[in-house]
């Protein structure tokens, strides 16, 4: 899977995922002012588990998704976590689980079993609130990105020392391998 860091062709992206009109239009007044790193955050938005699994298809680089949890189904959000993880292969965007009813996904539970990076009961959310764990989840998403390319990095290093460890290569330079 390939994530590509913020830039400008690319901003921070930040994907909404409700059916609830109403908390479609809050999250954006709440979020509209949100920058990261002095930039911009671009919001998408989703009505379905559906329609938010193309969107992460269509934009690889999405740093967090505030996802409700009971959409067309009681467990939309969910199952949507565990095709995010585990059929998108994307462990580095940020999830953060919105719901209304937390008693229907009981918060230890969840985040354990479906690679949920947060639970914010909607009861609970003030806009200040929102933007603050938003904003985090943003730094944390660019943090593992940059650790990604850094282990890559690490890897081609690696790889091209063995290369030049060879025998062959050595003998090229007409110098032994010690």
């Amino acid at each position: 899977m390939h994530i590509r860091t913020h830039s400008p062709q690319h901003p921070p992206t930040v994907l909404v995922v409700d059916d609830d009109e109403d908390v479609q239009h809050i999250t954006r007044i709440a979020l509209r002012t949100l920058s990261h790193e002095g930039r911009p955050v671009e919001l998408l938005s989703a009505r379905s588990a559906t329609e938010a699994l193309q969107l992460m298809r269509e934009h690889p680089d999405i740093g967090v998704v505030l996802l409700d949890v009971v959409m067309e189904s009681d467990h939309a959000g969910l199952d949507t976590c565990r095709a995010i993880r585990d059929q998108l292969g994307n462990t580095f965007v940020r999830i953060l689980l919105r719901t209304g009813q937390p008693g229907r996904a009981p918060e230890e539970t969840v985040v354990e079993a479906y690679g949920v990076d947060g639970y914010l009961p909607k009861a609970e959310l003030t806009s200040t609130r929102l933007i603050t764990v938003v904003r985090t989840a943003l730094k944390a998403y660019d943090e593992l990105v940059r650790l990604e390319a850094r282990r890559r990095g690490l890897e081609t290093a690696h790889e091209s020392v063995r290369e030049m460890d060879s025998d062959s290569t050595w003998a090229e330079f007409r110098v032994e391998s010690p």
